[in-house]
């Protein structure tokens, strides 16, 4: 019988899933997928065509079920089998899929202030050089076409973050039990707490502590654009460099370069004004699934 996975990070997608995905793969008795984000159930059954800077993300997403079950192959017996794919959060028939082949599976999901969270993506965007506008206000604008013209769903970022939609379609299809709702502030705060009680909910040690001094996926914008290309986009050199040096070498490289060349932009009150208001009858009916206190979030 194929192995396939125990638990999911179905998001939320700038929310430290990346982070989360490294510090969970320390542990001894987990085995996580080698591609971060295979995306499968984000996409399955549908035709890989998103257009857009940076669409070759999506596009190469795992396609097949033989090749999304293979990801877990090599995992030794007994261990908890994962991967984290922020996009299952967002996909609208992510939820229905997932319970299709994967009945008993473990979710896990990490919501940070939407607001803060659609900057992030904007951020992140630019520092990966495929967001072209180096204006929020204007990329917010922008939306509506970005979606008409088919371009990949980062570019949506007022509607990546409306949580309490999304868990809605999880909570359909999955009993309360299969699921671990946390807050990124939880993890800003105190990881190792979190991470414990990750552990303790996918069967594994709890005790186990892992390294959580290493920062990943800094956003911002970049103060030499042909730097950041470098080290973000394909090119030759990255190219020639994939046959000699081993990628987590690579990621290290890329991650030192590109955190000193990125300068941290401010949110405009008038681009937060905005987002509060579209985002507020979201974040209110999130408290009350939740049940946690969020108005800070909804603070000018």
């Amino acid at each position: 019988m194929a192995k396939t996975p125990t638990f999911l990070i179905i998001g939320a997608a700038r929310a430290g899933t990346t982070a989360l995905y490294d510090l969970v793969r320390q542990h001894p008795q987990v085995f996580m997928s080698a591609i971060k984000e295979p995306n499968y159930f984000a996409f399955e059954g549908e035709a890989l065509d998103w257009r857009g800077p940076g669409n070759e993300f999506v596009n190469n997403s795992v396609h097949s079920w033989e090749d999304y079950s293979a990801l877990f192959a090599d995992a030794p017996e007994g261990t908890a089998r994962g991967e984290a794919s922020p996009l299952y959060l967002w996909a609208p028939d992510a939820a229905k899929r997932i319970r299709a082949r994967l009945p008993d599976v473990k979710l896990i999901a990490v919501l940070r202030n939407p607001i803060e969270q659609a900057f992030s993506h904007y951020l992140y965007a630019r520092a990966q050089m495929i967001e072209p506008l180096d204006d929020f206000e204007a990329a917010l604008k922008a939306e509506p076409q970005r979606l008409a013209d088919h371009w990949q769903p980062l570019f949506q970022y007022s509607s990546f973050p409306r949580y309490a939609e999304q868990l809605r379609r999880f909570r359909d299809e999955f009993p309360p039990e299969q699921m671990q709702i946390f807050l990124y502030e939880d993890y800003r705060t105190d990881p190792k707490a979190m991470l414990a009680r990750i552990f303790e909910f996918i069967g594994v040690d709890h005790a186990f502590v892992p390294d959580v001094t290493h920062e990943t996926n800094m956003g911002g914008q970049p103060r030499h654009a042909w730097l950041q290309n470098l080290v973000m986009r394909p090119n030759p050199v990255a190219s020639l460099a994939a046959l000699v040096v081993p990628m987590s070498a690579r990621r290290a490289i890329r991650d030192m370069v590109s955190r000193r060349n990125l300068a941290r932009d401010r949110l405009s009150p008038s681009a937060k004004a905005w987002l509060t208001d579209a985002l507020r009858d979201d974040i209110s009916q999130l408290q009350d699934m939740v049940d946690r206190d969020l108005s800070h979030w909804l603070e000018h």
